[in-house]
This record gives C-alpha cells, structure tokens and sequence, in this order.
C-alpha cells in the first residue's frame, strides 16, 4: 500500500517502523556512503542514552503518538559493537513508548570480524530475532578490495556463531561488480552461500559513491570494475542459483525464504511511515521527510540542550511524492497498484506518469495484471532508466 493509500485508510494509524543508526565503526570502508565514525568508544554509552531521548520525543510527536511498530531496525555503522545491555535498553524504551505487534520484527546489523557466540546470544536474548551479517564476499581478494577487515573464513565464523546463539532467521549481505570480481566466481560464490540456507540473502551491485575513496581511485583509474555485460549476468546468476535453493527475489536486490522477507525494508518500499532516530537518522511521514543531523557530537549536544536535530526537511508535491511511491513500489516482485496511487495527482504531471509506465511496458522493461505494475526479468537490468523517466515526468 502506498503511503497516499495508507493516508486515505487511517494511515495516522498504520504501524510504523523505527529505524535506529549506530554510526561507530571500527575501520573505514573505501566504498561506503553512510555516515559514521571510526572509534569514538567513549561516546557510546552516551550516544545511547540521547538515542533514547529522541525516541521519546517521537512519541510524543503528533504523527507517531499511539501507533504501534512492526518492526526495530539497528542499522549503522556497525549496531553490532553495542552491548547487549544497550540493545535491552533501547528495545524496552521502544516497547514502553509505542504499542508493539506481537511479532515484531528486531533486526540488527553485523559485521563478522571479532563475532562471538556469547555475545550473539545475549543480543538475542535482548530482544534481536534477526541478523544480518554484512559478508560482502566470500572471497578474501574482494573483501581487499573492499578495504574490509574481516577474511572470508570470519564469515564462515560469524555465520555459524550466528547458528549456535539460537538464530533462526539470519541474512546475509553480498556485492557483486567488485573490481577483479568474474561472473563464474559471483556465481561460485552463490551456491557456496545456498549451500549454507540463510534465510534472507541481499545482494547488491558495488556503486561508486560520490566522495568515497573508492569512487577517487576509480576517476584515477586504479580499480575497474567488470564491465556492464558481466555485471548483467552476475545480475541475472543471483536469480537463477538463489532462485533453485528456495531463496526468492523480493525486491530487485533482496532475496529471502517465504516468510522471511526483511518486514522492516518491505513496509517502506511499500511507502510506509519511518521513524529514524540517532545522527543521520532518517524519517518520513507522507509525503514530508527529514534527517537528522549526521555529526555525532552535535547530534548528542542538541539533545543534551533539548534542541531539534533536524538537519534538512523536505515536503514533496504530489507529482514527485507519486513518482517516488511508484518507484519505491517498482523495486517489489508484487509492483504497485499504479492507477490508484495516479488518481489524486492533478494534470498534467499524471498524464506523464503515466505516459512513463506506457512507454516502459512497450519497451517491455514493465508488465500489467489487473491493475498491479511490475517488472519484467528484462527489465529489472533496465530499472535505473524506468526510475530515471518516471521522475523527469514530474517536471
């Protein structure tokens, strides 16, 4: 359902869900985007504490007050380096402000290196029900490449320290088009990991960010990646060898058994409300959005003083707020129900939405049953110029 679909249906009312970022790190990734910082273990304590204080604040806003949450998401950075003790305490936080669904969905990210089973199961016995454990690869070459500072035997490691805690829903996070990378070695490396029977696998294609090291030694010409035919096929292998082990795509880079589809991740392609807190911390409700500052000290300094962390606010009109669902919609196996989400846009933005989706399916990038949009196979290799056109035909 779309967030204009959940506002026309007591959307003031639908679940929701928190999204908490934890943006400490024990080293620096050349390819990553997200805020974080290396170190900084004399702020943790604190940084949890206003963490804490700004949910409180959320539950108190006009937007979010009484709504109950499907799903808690420590993301970060690396969520892993908190104690369990921590964990408890936001989690408890959450269930004593916001009613919870009896099958709330708690993820927490991961990362493999130093992983214990002790540790894992006193995260578990927190209150976590779901790991995600950023592998990247199965391959110590790419993990170097990556600048990552764990071995492909930690993940094995982690994986297995995962399986002993008790975890019964455990993720995995993989990349494809690295530099050095072979579609046969991508494909190697799948059925290595359909062999082991995770519950949810994501695998994502590397992107070059802006500002990343990686991104300046690409523009230096001293990394390049697979060229776009060999990323094509990894694209098309990840489908095919999942696909056979009963690990499904759901989302064009997302793949998990029936059941165990990310809930947190789903409800928000499906334009769902987000409450993100901590630095950096994103949220939405409607067609408005806003995030958080993304320096720590001055995230932490605010709450202190019990001044607004907002850094950028933005309220979308209708047009680019429609695109957007479509696209977020589009990125589902399901698709979107595309006619209804287009009646409250006025013209002549709607005619160009439509006009988009048109023009898609004759290219044979989009399918049409009933009312539902959806990507062809083909089309999925295609999806950035779907996305692309749709939201120029808000302009």
């Amino acid at each position: 359902m779309s967030r204009a679909a959940q506002s026309a249906n007591g959307g003031a009312h639908a679940p929701i869900g928190l999204y908490l970022h934890f943006p400490f790190c024990s080293a620096r990734c050349h390819y990553c985007a997200f805020y974080f910082v290396v170190g900084r273990t004399e702020l943790r304590a604190e940084y949890v504490e206003r963490l804490v204080q700004e949910m409180r604040r959320g539950a108190r806003d006009p937007q979010y007050a009484g709504r109950a949450v499907h799903s808690i998401y420590f993301g970060g950075g690396t969520p892993s380096l908190l104690e369990p003790g921590q964990v408890r305490r936001v989690i408890e936080e959450a269930r004593m402000l916001f009613p919870a669904k009896a099958d709330l969905e708690i993820s927490l990210e991961s990362n493999p290196d130093g992983v214990e089973t002790t540790h894992l199961a006193a995260l578990r016995s927190a209150g976590v029900n779901r790991l995600t454990i950023g592998w990247q690869s199965l391959r110590d070459a790419h993990l170097r490449a990556l600048t990552r500072t764990h071995s492909a035997a930690d993940n094995l490691r982690a994986y297995a320290c995962a399986r002993d805690a008790g975890f019964d829903n455990v993720a995995v996070d993989l990349i494809f088009g690295i530099p050095g990378q072979t579609a046969s070695g991508w494909l190697d490396e799948l059925r290595e990991v359909a062999a082991l029977a995770p519950q949810h696998v994501s695998a994502y294609e590397l992107t070059f960010e802006e500002g990343t090291k990686l991104t300046r030694r690409l523009q230096e010409g001293k990394v390049k990646p697979p060229d776009e035919g060999v990323r094509a096929e990894m694209f098309e292998a990840t489908d095919e060898i999942l696909g056979s082990a009963g690990i499904q795509r759901y989302e064009i880079s997302n793949f998990a058994r029936v059941g165990f589809e990310c809930r947190h991740n789903l409800e928000g392609w499906r334009g769902g409300d987000l409450l993100g807190l901590g630095a950096s911390g994103a949220s939405h409700v409607g067609n408005a959005r806003w995030t958080n500052i993304a320096e720590v000290d001055e995230y932490m300094r605010r709450i202190r003083e019990g001044r607004d962390t907002v850094g950028e606010i933005e309220r979308l009109d209708d047009a680019t707020w429609a695109a957007e669902d479509l696209y977020l919609g589009l990125r589902t196996v399901q698709g979107i129900a595309a006619e209804s989400r287009l009646q409250s846009v006025g013209e002549p933005a709607r005619s160009r939405l439509v006009s988009s989706i048109e023009r898609a399916i004759g290219q044979g990038f989009l399918d049409r049953e009933h009312e539902r949009v959806f990507f062809t196979r083909r089309g999925r290799l295609f999806a950035d110029l779907v996305f692309e056109d749709l939201l120029t035909g808000t302009s």
